[in-house]
């Protein structure tokens, strides 16, 4: 199974999951010419050697617009079903702007349910969203969690978790970056707030729970403002102690990368060796 991460942060979010004989796309956070480019100018897919014949369908987890918003055209030009729970469509439903030419599936936490060789589950995260989720997803006998937006990791998520071979776990924050930041007190309140995102601190906790069963960890949603990929990085690489140089670490950051690179820690090499464009790596389990 290969990842790799189209596109993270609040500007926009999707993830390409490639397995041995189909592939998934997670969220439509950005236009559909950026992730699957135009007869002049390649997209961020086939940058990453990505295939979009082999995509079957579209994990949408909540109807936020950074995760959203190139639904409409990118369902229309991969014409496969677009998969989410009944709340989330219905939301994102209300959003698309253009004629839809492609199907909504509704899926329930907790049900398995198949998309070609692959297998997923939905479960339940704590955002402020309409009925949000993350995803397990399992094909050829390896497992990869997605987990972002969410201000807490409950009992029943981190069981999800722990059934993972990797995980893309958000990382969207500095605490104190955050408190020192410019945003206004209610977002900065939202932000830290159960139905929030994830800190650095919370992530090193998530992963200090599984380091000794996951191959890959992926963070993700990183803040432009209240986070710095490196400091992501050091904050997971303390989380998995003695762990560490067996896990693939990466920071999946879309940021402008001619100014703040996103960092990747491949296994056995010093954290933040490797710096280049998150959509140009691909992470194997």
């Amino acid at each position: 199974m290969n990842i790799t991460v189209l596109a993270s942060g609040s500007k926009g979010n999707c993830v390409y999951i490639e397995g041995t004989s189909g592939a998934l796309i997670i969220d439509a956070g950005r236009s559909a010419r950026e992730i699957l480019g135009t007869k002049d100018r390649k997209g961020r897919l086939s940058e990453g050697g990505g295939n979009r014949d082999l995509i079957e369908g579209i994990l949408i987890t909540h109807e936020h617009g950074d995760h959203v918003k190139g639904l409409g055209p990118l369902g229309n030009a991969l014409k496969v079903p677009a998969y989410g729970t009944s709340g989330t469509l219905d939301a994102t439903n209300r959003m698309i702007q253009t004629k839809k030419n492609f199907t909504f599936q509704s899926v329930q936490p907790g049900d398995p349910f198949s998309i070609g060789d692959f297998t997923v589950t939905a479960f339940s995260v704590s955002h402020d969203a309409t009925d949000p989720v993350g995803y397990l997803i399992e094909e050829g006998g390896l497992r990869i969690c997605y987990c972002t937006d969410t201000g807490v990791v409950t009992s029943g998520m981190m069981e999800m978790i722990k059934k993972s071979d990797g995980v893309i776990l958000e990382s969207n924050h500095c605490p104190q970056m955050l408190k020192d930041g410019p945003y206004p007190a209610f977002l900065k309140r939202r932000i830290a707030s159960s139905r929030g995102h994830l800190s650095n601190e919370d992530a090193g906790t998530v992963l200090a729970e599984i380091s000794r069963s996951i191959h890959c960890a992926i963070l993700a949603h990183l803040s432009e403002e209240n986070n710095e990929p490196g400091l992501a990085i050091r904050k997971a690489h303390e989380a998995l102690g003695l762990a560490a140089d067996d896990v693939d670490l990466f920071a999946a950051s879309s940021i402008d990368t001619r100014t703040r690179p996103p960092h990747r820690k491949p296994k056995q090499q010093c954290r933040g060796q490797c710096q280049d464009d998150c959509w140009k790596i691909t992470i194997s389990l």
